[in-house]
Formats: C-alpha cells, sequence, structure tokens
C-alpha cells in the first residue's frame, strides 16, 4: 500500500507540473500573438516577459526556505491560487496594465514550477527522489503539446481573454492535482547549532554555474538558431521547423535516463552530462549546412537538457544537508534562471558581432566551462572542505 502511495503522489505532482507550465510559462507565447492582435504593445510585453522570468529567480531562494520550513505544499497551492488570478485580472485590467500582470506571473511561477516540487520529494524521506523527478519532468515535458495546440483551437473560436480564462481553470486544476501527504515537511526543526556547516558561496557557485551556463547556451540556440540557419539555408525555412524537435528530444533523453541511470553517483554523471553537452555546437561547427547535422546537433542538445533538469536538483542533494536543501535548490534556479534570460540577447549581440560561426565557438567555450565547473565538483570529496558535517 505505501508503494502505490507514494506513486500516486508522484503522479499527482506530475500532473500538477503539466497544468502549471501550461498555464503559468508556455501559455505566455502561445497567447503572445493574440495579445498583439488585440491591441496589445508588444514592446511592452516582450520585456513583461523577461521581467516575469527575472521575478521568477529571484523569488526561487524564499520559496525554497518557505519549503525548508514545511511549507512546500501551501506554498505551491497558493501559488496556483495566485497564478489563477493573475490570469482572470488579464480579462479586467486595461490593455495598457496588461504587461504588469504578466510581470506578476513571476509570482506563480516561483512558486509552483519544478524547484519547489523538487525540494519537496528530495525532502520526503518515502520517496525515491531520482525516479520521482524524472517521472514528474516526464509528465511535466508534455505542456508544450497541451499549451501550444490548446490555445490555437479555443483562439479559432474565442478572444484571448476566454483563452486565458480557460487556462486559469487549468491552474485550478493543478491546485487540486497537487498532493498532499505531508511531503516537504521536516521530520526535525533545523538546528544551526548541531554541527552541520551549510555550503557557502563556493560550494553554491560550483553547484549552480556548470548548470547554468548551459541554461545560458540552451537559451541562445533556442532563440538564434532558427533565425541564423535561414541565413544560411537562403532564405527556404527549413531551419525554422527544426528546433521543434527539443521538446520531443527532452523527453527521450529523460526516459533514458530513468533506464540507465546510476544509483549513487549523480556527480559522476554530471560530468559526463556536461562534457556531451560539447558535442551539439562541435556539430553545428562542423555540419551547418547540413540539415541532417543540424537535427542531429538538436536531437542531442534537446536530449542532454532533458536530462539536464532532472540531475539539478540530485547534485545539489549530494552537496546540501537536507534543512537547507530547498533554499539550495531555489539559489541554484535563481542564477540558472538569470543566466537562461541573458542567453537570448547576449547571444543576439554575439551573433552580430562575430557571425554564426563566433556565436557557436562561444557556446562551445561556454559549455566547456561548465564541464571544468562539473569536474571541479566531481574530484572534491563529499567529506572534505566543501562539506562538513558532525
Amino acid at each position: 500500500m505505501g508503494w502505490r502511495l507514494e506513486s500516486d503522489a508522484v503522479a499527482r505532482h506530475g500532473v500538477a507540473q503539466l497544468l502549471f507550465w501550461s498555464a503559468f510559462y508556455y501559455l505566455l507565447p502561445a497567447l503572445l500573438p493574440h495579445l498583439v492582435e488585440g491591441g496589445a504593445d508588444i514592446g511592452l510585453l516582450s520585456p513583461a516577459i523577461t521581467i516575469a522570468v527575472l521575478v521568477w529567480a529571484g523569488l526561487t531562494p524564499l520559496a525554497g526556505r518557505l519549503v525548508d520550513r514545511g511549507h512546500g505544499v501551501a506554498l505551491m497551492r497558493w501559488g496556483g491560487v495566485v497564478g489563477a488570478l493573475l490570469l482572470v485580472a488579464m480579462q479586467i485590467v486595461p490593455l495598457a496594465l496588461l504587461p504588469i500582470v504578466i510581470a506578476a506571473m513571476g509570482m506563480a511561477m516561483a512558486a509552483t514550477l519544478y524547484d519547489p516540487c523538487f525540494a519537496i520529494l528530495l525532502r520526503t524521506p518515502q520517496i525515491a527522489a531520482s525516479p520521482a523527478i524524472t517521472k514528474v519532468t516526464l509528465i511535466a515535458g508534455l505542456a508544450t503539446l497541451l499549451t501550444f495546440p490548446m490555445v490555437m483551437l479555443l483562439s479559432a473560436v474565442w478572444p484571448w481573454q476566454a483563452v486565458a480564462l480557460s487556462f486559469a481553470a487549468i491552474a485550478l486544476l493543478g491546485v487540486v492535482a497537487n498532493p498532499d501527504l505531508g511531503m516537504g515537511r521536516s521530520t526535525t526543526a533545523p538546528s544551526p547549532r548541531s554541527g552541520v556547516s551549510v555550503p557557502g558561496v563556493i560550494e553554491t557557485a560550483l553547484v549552480a554555474l556548470p548548470f547554468g551556463l548551459t541554461m545560458f547556451s540552451h537559451a541562445a540556440l533556442l532563440f538564434l538558431l532558427p533565425l541564423a540557419l535561414l541565413r544560411l539555408d537562403s532564405g527556404n525555412g527549413w531551419a525554422l521547423y527544426l528546433p521543434t524537435v527539443l521538446g520531443p528530444a527532452q523527453i527521450a533523453g529523460r526516459l533514458l535516463w530513468r533506464r540507465y541511470a546510476p544509483v549513487d553517483n549523480t556527480k559522476a554523471a554530471a560530468s559526463v552530462l556536461f562534457v556531451l553537452f560539447l558535442l551539439p555546437p562541435l556539430l553545428l561547427l562542423a555540419l551547418q549546412a547540413h540539415w541532417a547535422g543540424v537535427l542531429l546537433a538538436l536531437l542531442l542538445q534537446g536530449g542532454l537538457y532533458g536530462v539536464h533538469t532532472v540531475l539539478r536538483p540530485l547534485v545539489a542533494a549530494t552537496v546540501w544537508p537536507s534543512d537547507t536543501l530547498g533554499q539550495a535548490i531555489g539559489t541554484i534556479a535563481m542564477i540558472g534562471l538569470l543566466m537562461m534570460a541573458a542567453g537570448p540577447a547576449l547571444g543576439g549581440w554575439l551573433w552580430q558581432g562575430t557571425g554564426y560561426d563566433g556565436l557557436i565557438i562561444t557556446l562551445l567555450a561556454v559549455n566547456a566551462a561548465a564541464f571544468g565547473g562539473a569536474l571541479i565538483l566531481q574530484f572534491t570529496p563529499r567529506g572534505g572542505a566543501l562539506w562538513t558535517r558532525s
């Protein structure tokens, strides 16, 4: 009976993440063209989405601290309610105030998306964290397949306001789906004088920077590669369709991780992951004029990034003690999200200044730096300078 209860709880977390990602994240780019057609200013909406990601990043450590204090379930449920109310507010406020509502959506993202869920799973003794996180991301990875077709179908018969209201209902379904089984509550209160040495700035950097650097390079590729390849393809347009393989490739990568994941050496797995991240930019440099080579590079990039999402909290759990794990995961996520937000802008500047080859070479160097950081972390013993616990 216990294993069934655990399995049901993890599945409900997965469904909740699927609904939250659809309503609070993917809805924004899917709905953006309809908002512009309805009279909203794209010059204000695009920065508002960026601000929402920055708000999300800034609040993730706070969300993690709330999980550490045993408030994870309440955080995610109230975050879902706030996000639903913001989607309702999009229909009420004047168009001039719509960017403010969108920017505020970052609060719901920080409270509900992945990182607080991962922290809850990692802090729940009866849950096997690695398969549980993999299962959650497999379910949530279907969010793009839910969001974009649904927006297309609904917007064919309803105005965008009704579409937003439909996703507010989806967010509330996510609130209902989110389980409450005491998960994420500490069995013992944190005791700062108990001999636990909480990792500091160096430890944070060694975990956060490798994952953050690859989030930067992934975001730059996602937004700029179609435009860059479109020029190389003389405007024929095939490049615009290639990035669609990234989503299915992420799911495939997580399935492979679920099948072959190492049981007790996630830091070594991270080193392997980051060295493999060198392959996509190398392929894009060597085979940039061949669609099959570009497709292979994107399939690898998507599959590796799918594993990246699962592995990030698991590596954090090997460095931080459990009573500060939520805040640690939030801090790592904050750094990664800030780098992800900078990816398209800095990548665009690099592309304009150095061309396609310069952009890809720079991203290769970024991924190499991530691999170097992962190696340093791997060969730092758990009982050494980075980890002290009596």
